[in-house]
């Protein structure tokens, strides 16, 4: 796998802390209800954002460079968030770890010609010793048995202009996902939509 660049990823956290303080702002101007839900998940890696059926996807644009972040609960793709126990278990988890790691679960506009170039998992099931220091937001709580998974993705599109749509197969690959929220910044401005498996298309202004 190649490793990711150090000015693709800079470039990425700014990106994703311009989408934070975009969410931050939306929430506060949304009605009761709205605010609420984004005050219980603000802290995406807290238990209260720990919800089977739901994930989030975090979406970067910059140049010729895509980059796409995966948080989710491990339960929505594996069926459970403990280390394998049994030999039925161990076979889903390499399945899920191959299916992860595999193109197709993300497929863009033909005339962007996207491909993929790095990728990595991080889940102290699927990937044992994947976190970095800066990765102590993907924890496994011994106490309440939840575990978290996070993978990040980086294409290169040859003509980003044409970039114009984003279709998520997560839902055909794991249908335990109900509901994908997105976070999204994209040349022509920040992008948030919900995604479901019957509308699966992140639309690119």
């Amino acid at each position: 796998m190649t490793n990711f660049t150090v000015r693709s990823w800079v470039t990425k956290l700014v990106a994703i802390a311009t989408i934070a303080t975009f969410s931050v702002s939306a929430s506060a101007h949304g009605n009761d209800g709205h605010a609420h839900e984004h005050s219980e998940s603000k802290g995406r890696h807290s238990d209260a954002a720990h919800v089977h059926g739901a994930g989030e996807l975090e979406v970067v644009q910059d140049g010729k460079g895509l980059f796409i972040s995966l948080n989710t609960p491990l339960y929505n793709v594996l069926g459970f968030e403990h280390m394998p126990k049994t030999d039925a278990e161990r076979v889903k988890a390499r399945r899920v770890t191959s299916l992860l790691k595999a193109n197709g679960l993300f497929l863009f506009s033909n005339a962007a010609q996207c491909k993929r170039t790095a990728h990595k998992i991080y889940s102290e099931v699927l990937n044992p010793h994947s976190h970095g220091p800066q990765d102590d937001h993907q924890h496994h709580d011994s106490e309440s048995g939840h575990s978290d998974l996070r993978v990040a993705y980086e294409f290169e599109c040859e003509k980003p202009a044409a970039l114009k749509q984003i279709e998520v197969r997560l839902f055909r690959q794991f249908p335990a996902f109900e509901k994908i929220e997105v976070q999204a910044l994209f040349p022509s401005g920040q992008i948030g939509a919900s995604l479901t498996p019957k509308q699966n298309i992140l639309v690119i202004q």
